[in-house]
């Protein structure tokens, strides 16, 4: 017990002491009496509010230690995800090129070893069961030959991935080069697609070696963190069943308090945490003792007080539980309707603060053609799991579009199901594709016989010369040798290609051009409207430099990449929205804020983030199922995305969490505005549609929590905390509220 509860205790024990031997005298009187016992009386109250101010304190320093492992599993598991992408578009790249050398595989590596290179300690393919290729090949020379399926520690592990066929995340073991590391492996798929040539590929996976270290430090295990030890059990992704293969500070793994399970594509660990007494977390500052001996004199010498009666000793109770309270209430949580709960680990691990309640289809930084194929409404709870994640365009900050590969999972977020969106650049990868699709095109260009069809033009949109054949099943390419465009195409079309063409002789550079034809006398089957199946053809346009039977022609190329173009638009059918609301999801968030901070700077104006949670949302899948739950969460997704501008983000989180982040703001008192129109979205209930009952209609309430960009902080992991914070001070308040982590003007 701290030094200073001591010393209360000891003017407690003087004044019983004092009363016993004044008892004896006969002069005693009533007051002294009444102050001996209001004494008394508020001793044992002082320390039965103390006793129960320490256990809340034992209990919130609980909570903050499992919110800190939940944000350590999360980050952890981000890195893991992030470098087994690599891994699988590394074995992609091997599939699509069989014959690959040594100096195609070096430039490929190359884009995804330079953005990690700390990260990445070598990127490698096998043939068969030996290393064939590695990158960079610097001081990793003696991992080249190495047999993994004779390796004593690798073995397992590639075995492994050639039985599942599936991503495998091995180790750490020590590296053939030198050093510890993680070996993420994916397999190279062999299986040729229907109606294709099948050839051999001689790659059997792909690897890429991560440091290990660089692991720990990059997930918030390195440098330890503060108040806890940590361990990890399950190397090669084997989970409970692994073996501990990093405990640092030699824990006993049956003594831990607390597991989380990290869960990534490869497998599973499992961090086993124990948190380090933390005296402090439960210590009550000084004025609070201060208080407690000002208050024992004061009730004493109110009570003692001739005259003042019972009145005065009420008053002065009053205000000693008022100060009680207000110290209770040191941290103020500001609620509101729109304010999801995030922890402040989570915060950090996201670098995301947008505000609370924002919609996802407002802020319009997703490509439109792309939002066609995501889940309707972009809500992702109607959506399944999609481990292999959708590729969508996203506007950056600055204006451009970048790939990015969007994957949800369902996690477990405080017992609770939910769903983990994370958006991942691919846009080096994407544009690594194009430029391998382009020269593939130029070499078939040089082969009569390869698919796809050639022809000359000359500069009146002549045919002179047609070589290939058009692949329609069985169906040859029709001769179009001595006809004109006009005579193959219909005449909109015709009139184009002879404009490509012309373009092309005038530059004298190459043209692409891609287009949709039904069959025609173009590209085979009949001229003109001869209808069919339309196909996707992707030409290459090369001006022929000497006149070509004495006039000026060009080498029309064109490739049929209808399938080509059935498989990106699966691919960019991989949403960047939350699957059950249709709203934003963590990683739109994350890309969105720097473009919204960077328009503040310019227009010297500030965003403001607002943090949504739901007020007692769990009866209601109790009540009813998690089906009416989830369609309560979309009709409040429509609520609040109507209540917003065009220019707000709505984002939701997981859960009953919800976050909004303003366009630039000229003042801080336009966000009340925003959080009005946000409350005003719980105004009405909602119909809600059980399957085993009539429907009902359930209304709700919500604490939001307000910050300010840039005065709660100029990143967003830190903009988002302060608005945890102040959302979690208006739950503790009641609920139902709002508060500001800074008052605004």
């Amino acid at each position: 017990m701290p030094e200073s509860t001591q010393t209360t205790e000891g003017t407690g024990s003087q004044v019983e002491h004092s009363a016993r031997v004044r008892t004896v005298e006969p002069l005693i009187s009533g007051p002294m009496v009444a102050a001996l016992t209001s004494a008394v009386l508020f001793v044992l109250l002082f320390l039965a509010i103390d006793l129960g101010w320490k256990q809340q304190l034992a209990e919130r320093y609980e909570q903050t230690v499992a919110s800190e492992a939940a944000s350590l599993r999360t980050r952890l598991e981000s890195v893991l995800n992030a470098s087994v992408h690599s891994t699988i578009g590394l074995a992609a790249y091997a599939y699509v090129h069989p014959d690959l050398t040594e100096e195609d595989f070096a430039r490929a590596a190359d884009r995804l070893y330079r953005d990690q290179p700390d990260l990445f300690r070598s990127l490698t393919l096998a043939r068969g069961e030996k290393l064939a290729l590695v990158y960079p090949r610097e001081g990793n020379e003696g991992a080249i030959g190495l047999n993994l399926a004779r390796h004593p520690e690798q073995g397992a592990s590639f075995q492994r991935v050639l039985d599942t066929r599936k991503t495998v995340v091995a180790g750490p073991w020590s590296l053939a080069q030198g050093g510890k590391g993680l070996l993420v492996r994916a397999p190279v798929f062999t299986e040729a697609p229907e109606d294709t040539p099948v050839t051999v590929n001689p790659w059997t996976l792909s690897s890429v070696a991560l440091d290990f270290d660089t692991v720990l430090e990059q997930g918030g295990l390195l440098p330890q963190p503060e108040g806890l030890q940590l361990a990890l059990r399950g190397r090669d992704g084997l989970g409970t069943s692994g073996d501990i293969f990093y405990n640092p500070d030699g824990i006993d793994p049956d003594g831990v308090s607390l597991q989380q399970t990290v869960s990534f594509a490869g497998g599973q660990w499992e961090m086993l945490i124990r948190p380090l007494p933390e005296p402090e977390a439960t210590a009550r500052p000084a004025a609070w003792w201060v208080m407690g001996v000002i208050g024992l004199l004061a009730v004493s010498g109110y009570t003692y007080r001739v005259g003042q009666g019972i009145q005065q000793r009420r008053v002065a109770l009053s205000r000693y539980q008022a100060l009680v309270n207000r110290l209770e209430d040191a941290t103020l949580v500001v609620t509101g309707q729109r304010i999801l709960w995030a922890n402040p680990a989570f915060t950090r691990l996201t670098n995301q603060a947008p505000e609370p309640g924002k919609a996802l289809v407002d802020l319009d930084f997703i490509h439109g053609d792309d939002r066609a194929r995501l889940p309707e409404g972009l809500d992702f709870s109607k959506a399944r799991e999609e481990p292999k994640g959708r590729e969508i365009r996203v506007r950056t900050g600055s204006g451009k579009e970048r790939f990015h590969l969007l994957r949800w999972v369902p996690i477990d977020w405080e017992g609770q199901q939910a769903f983990l969106l994370s958006f991942v650049d691919v846009h080096d990868n994407r544009m690594l594709f194009n430029a391998l699709s382009e020269s593939r095109d130029l070499q078939d260009a040089l082969f009569e016989a390869m698919p796809g069809d050639a022809l000359v033009i000359d500069e009146n949109g002549l045919v002179r010369r047609a070589f290939g054949e058009a692949r329609r099943g069985d169906v040859p390419a029709r001769d179009a040798v001595g006809h004109l465009l006009e005579e193959l195409l219909p005449p909109e079309v015709a009139k184009r290609f002879a404009g490509v063409v012309r373009e092309a002789l005038r530059e004298g550079t190459l043209q692409e051009i891609q287009y949709r034809l039904t069959p025609c006398g173009f590209h085979g089957g009949e001229r003109q409207d001869g209808g069919g199946e339309t196909r996707w053809y992707e030409a290459r346009v090369r001006p022929i430099d000497t006149p070509f039977e004495g006039a000026a022609a060009v080498v029309w190329h064109a490739l049929d990449v209808t399938e080509r173009k059935h498989l990106e638009e699966r691919m960019q059918a991989l949403a960047w929205e939350d699957p059950l609301t249709g709203t934003a999801n963590r990683a739109a968030l994350d890309r969105a804020f720097p473009r919204l901070a960077a328009r503040a700077d310019r227009q010297e104006a500030q965003l403001a983030l607002l943090f949504i949670d739901l007020d007692r949302f769990k009866p209601v899948n109790d009540d009813y199922g998690h089906a009416v739950g989830d369609e309560l969460l979309r009709q409040l997704a429509e609520r609040l995305t109507a209540s917003l501008r065009s220019d707000d983000l709505l984002v939701r989180l997981g859960g009953d969490e919800f976050i909004v982040l303003s366009a630039p703001l000229q003042h801080a008192g336009e966000a009340s505005i925003l959080v009005e129109r946000i409350q005003a979205a719980f105004q009405r209930p909602f119909e809600l549609h059980p399957g085993h009952m009539a429907p009902v209609e359930k209304s709700l309430s919500c604490s939001i929590g307000v910050a300010f960009y840039p005065e709660g902080g100029a990143r967003l992991a830190d903009l988002m905390m302060a608005a945890d914070h102040a959302m979690y001070r208006a739950k503790a308040a009641g609920r139902n509220d709002v508060a500001f982590a800074t008052n605004p003007d």
